[in-house]
């Protein structure tokens, strides 16, 4: 299993997304998953992208430091 990393543009603000997955293929399924889970309204996407991907261990992670994500 991996842990991947993805950041989703929709109506200009980026949302980041972590999944964990056997492959991409299945990484990038399981975003769309996510966002119709979390959203009652699902925001017009414009584009996913996988960032990073990390084998797991004992101890995988990442830092997602907020800041402005809004597009210009």
């Amino acid at each position: 299993m991996e842990l991947y990393r993805f950041e989703v543009v929709a109506e200009e603000k980026v949302i980041p997304v972590i999944i964990v997955a056997e492959n991409e293929e299945k990484a990038f399924r399981a975003v769309e998953v996510e966002l119709e889970k979390y959203f009652l309204r699902l925001p017009v996407i414009t584009d996913i992208t996988l960032y990073e991907k990390k084998r797991i261990h004992k101890s995988a992670g990442y830092v997602i430091y907020e800041q402005e994500n809004i597009l210009i």
